[in-house]
């Protein structure tokens, strides 16, 4: 699954690489899920592209 980053966080699963806000990465549904739920991002696709945007992702 895609996710935005919407609150800067240290990645503990990486090291504690710090992830900034605006940031889009690819996890698993259950890390996705977690994410969300902590507040830290929001989910923009559960097949890993955002439809809605996709001249944002191009570039």
């Amino acid at each position: 699954m895609r996710i935005r980053v919407i609150h800067d966080f240290k990645d503990i699963e990486n090291n504690l690489k710090l992830r900034s806000v605006g940031e889009t990465m690819t996890v698993s549904k259950e890390r996705a899920e977690y994410l969300a739920h902590m507040k830290v991002a929001e989910i923009i696709d559960s097949k890993g592209g955002d439809p809605e945007s996709p001249i944002e992702v191009q570039g």
